[in-house]
């Protein structure tokens, strides 16, 4: 049973909902997209028609609190009547978003945007975009409506340009008719368009693809296996092989786009197409000197080129080439045999006077260290400097309930695979989108698994209960070379999808625990520790070079603890009742 009522929260009415504390009712009410109101203590949705709609169906008892709303923070002005909406039972129509107000009131929403300074801009695609001086209410509100988003990089908020994202916009900025009518309409006729292919001076390899302003247009050219976007020349880079260009012709022919084809003879070569790691170390290798200066590439490339000759991951080719390039960013690119140690210790001191963490300031030394001392060579160079404490930190751990709760919640059979798998095999996130149908070996039940951290392959068990499951999966995409397969063809799912499928799991479940698709890892490890498996096991399983690793989960597992006894209890079993008053 729940009781409704009408809200009024930051100048909008919205439906109030409010129950005794209740894990399962939580996950029914964000499924409907709610929000909780921690000053009104309860949950509230979109005061419409469909939302209490929403409510019948999900909950069978209901109560109606007719009592008339608080409305705080209103100005008092005489002569206005009729600032309540309808009741909200037996409402048969659409209801108002917000209340219907006069003009005083359209005045107070007029000063609100004028003091946020609200700017439209040029539609960007499918979204209109604006900016505005920073709210943290209105803004936390903004972004918690489906189909707004937050542009980082230049400062403004994109909004989907749909008629529903228009009106809850316009009724959290406070004002009416901001956005325009050009609501997005997927472009189906590109007829006359055309579609320029030309050689990439930098690097033969690559082919620079130019496809005209239109949605639909960049959708299809991003499907092709290994496009990225290049910023700098606003086109895409494509590898300069055979096959790419007819996948190129193929998207012409659908679209009936004019192909203007630039390249020399003999410019396209079936050699050109790359594999996945070095299409990987290419992206990563955009991105790092993307934000580098002239007089700092030099540097940036020293260590970059030393990685790649000693084939380190790319992962930390990342991370070591940002930590150093952080480095060099606070003495302004300058050469790094001029700076001295104490400079060095001085800036890592602030550093960790501002939060640092100890694993980021472990990062940034090892690359200072490894930049003097293996690419410059100067081994005997002396490079003492402090190393920051580490925080002893146990990880977070699910139980087997919480893990069954998480998984019952997902609908979509691809992400309860994937998490299922992640968990009954202790998989790392990389590990599990980067797994492939030739790595699963169903008749020994095991999973090879490839190339993992610190290029290092292992086998892991395969649960006996996914078996039929993934046989059943494969059957379904049976072209598909890896198991879960991404946006774009032969392309893995991302890690960031994985992440956000688990977190999307986590809210609709109601667990409070701050879980991430790698507690999974630690809980696959804890639950078989508590099980009695042998903890050499666990760490090949879990591929850790060393026991001490493991041997982290011994201090997380309950099964020994909850037969420990306290002393004090054993020598004071009363200690409650004399902590008591006398009656």
């Amino acid at each position: 049973m729940i009781t409704i009522f009408k809200l009024w929260l930051n100048g909008i009415f919205y439906i109030g909902i409010r129950y005794p504390r209740d894990v399962e009712k939580n996950a029914i009410v964000k499924q409907m997209h709610a929000k909780y109101s921690k000053t009104h203590s309860c949950w509230y949705v979109d005061y419409t028609s469909d939302a209490y709609t929403l409510l019948k169906q999900h909950f069978k008892e209901i109560i109606i609190d007719s009592t008339p709303p608080f409305i705080e923070s209103l100005p008092a002005v005489t002569g206005i009547q009729g600032r309540d909406l309808s009741p909200i039972a037996n409402s048969t129509h659409q209801l108002s978003a917000e209340p219907a107000l006069d003009t005083d009131h359209k005045t107070m929403n007029t000063s609100f945007a004028h003091s946020a300074k609200l700017q439209l801009l040029k539609n960007v695609g499918k979204y209109w975009v604006f900016k505005m001086n920073y709210h943290a209410k209105i803004s936390k509100q903004l972004l918690a409506i489906k189909g707004v988003y937050w542009n980082s990089n230049y400062k403004v908020y994109m909004v989907f340009r749909h008629p529903d994202v228009k009106r809850k916009v316009e009724a959290v900025l406070q004002t009416n008719s901001f956005f325009g009518s050009d609501y997005y309409q997927a472009e189906t006729n590109l007829k006359g368009e055309e579609l320029t292919v030309r050689p990439h001076a930098e690097d033969n390899n690559w082919m620079e693809v130019f496809v005209p302003k239109k949605v639909v247009a960049h959708e299809a050219i991003k499907r092709l296996a290994s496009a990225r976007y290049s910023k700098i020349k606003d086109c895409y880079l494509l590898p300069a092989a055979p096959a790419i260009f007819e996948g190129i012709q193929l998207l012409i022919d659908s679209l009936e786009l004019t192909l203007i084809n630039q390249l020399p003879p003999s410019y396209l070569h079936a050699q050109k197409l790359p594999n996945r790691k070095s299409l990987d170390l290419t992206r990563t290798k955009q991105h790092l000197f993307e934000h580098i200066p002239e007089k700092g590439v030099p540097w940036i490339s020293n260590m970059v080129d030393y990685l790649l000759a000693l084939n380190y991951s790319t992962n930390t080719l990342r991370t070591y080439t940002t930590a150093w390039a952080q480095f060099l960013r606070h003495f302004d690119f300058q050469d790094p045999e001029t700076i001295s140690q104490k400079e060095m210790i001085s800036y890592l001191g602030s550093l960790m006077e501002k939060g640092l963490s100890s694993a980021s300031g472990h990062t940034l030394i090892n690359s200072i260290k490894f930049y003097y001392v293996q690419v410059l060579g100067k081994n005997s160079f002396d490079l003492r400097l402090p190393r920051p404490k580490s925080e002893k930190k146990l990880p977070t751990v699910l139980t087997i309930d919480e893990c069954k709760r998480i998984f019952d919640v997902i609908v979509n059979p691809k992400h309860k695979l994937l998490l299922l798998l992640g968990y009954g095999a202790g998989l790392r996130v990389s590990e599990m989108v980067n797994l492939q149908w030739k790595d699963i070996l169903f008749d020994e039940h095991k999973i090879h698994v490839k190339n993992a951290k610190g290029k290092k392959d292992r086998m892991v068990m395969l649960p006996f209960s996914l078996v039929e499951s993934l046989k059943f999966f494969r059957q379904m995409y049976p072209k598909h070379t890896y198991v879960f397969d991404g946006q774009y063809a032969h392309e893995p799912y991302s890690t960031r999808s994985a992440q956000e499928v688990m977190r999307k799991a986590i809210l609709r479940s109601g667990l409070q625990k701050k879980a991430t698709v790698h507690t999974l890892r630690h809980s696959f490890a804890t639950h078989l520790l508590e099980s009695g498996t042998d903890i050499r096991y666990i760490q090949e399983f879990l591929g850790h070079a060393s026991i001490k690793t493991t041997t982290l989960y011994t201090h997380i597992t309950k099964s020994a603890v909850n037969h420990i006894q306290s002393p004090l209890d054993r020598w004071h079993n009363n200690l409650n009742q004399d902590l008591l008053p006398e009656p």
